[in-house]
């Protein structure tokens, strides 16, 4: 189902150890109502998966804003970088600026190398398979529990 085996994403923002406590209170008590045939209990208990769910997905959203800003801002900052090193490399000297052409293309190539590693961090924030997961089965367990605790006892 997963690609890393976890239960939980790695969101960053996100404490694990929250979500942990609410799927094993989630797991717990939907076990305990389910064998104790609380039907009105049982569907109740799925909001809690839902709420696992929605946390993830507003907790992404969030992050994934942060990823793009921190790529935009770097994007822009890295195009004036290059237009300073190409006026430098037309003038063949340094002008006004306090950089040698040196220090900029080694300022420019560390920028790119920022720059990669925020859309790589972008790119694992993948997590739409935990908010399905949870969402759906959360639902599922909030619309359908009492008829499932009923067929049951």
């Amino acid at each position: 189902m997963l690609n890393n085996k976890s239960i939980i994403p790695n969101v960053k923002f996100l404490r694990r150890e929250v979500m942990l406590a609410m799927l094993i209170l989630w797991v717990v008590s939907s076990i305990l109502a389910l064998y104790m045939g609380w039907d009105s209990i049982f569907p109740a208990i799925g909001s809690i998966a839902l709420s696992i769910g929605l946390s993830i997905f507003l907790t992404h959203r969030y992050t994934s804003q942060e990823e793009r800003r921190l790529w935009d801002n770097q994007e822009e900052v890295q195009q004036r970088m290059i237009w300073r090193y190409m006026q430098m490399v037309r003038r063949g000297r340094q002008g006004d600026d306090p950089l040698t052409l040196d220090q900029l293309g080694d300022r420019i190539e560390d920028s790119f190398e920022s720059m990669l590693t925020s859309k790589r961090a972008e790119a694992e924030l993948e997590t739409y398979r935990y908010e399905m997961v949870y969402s759906v089965v959360g639902t599922l367990q909030w619309g359908l529990g009492g008829m499932l605790v009923e067929w049951i006892h």
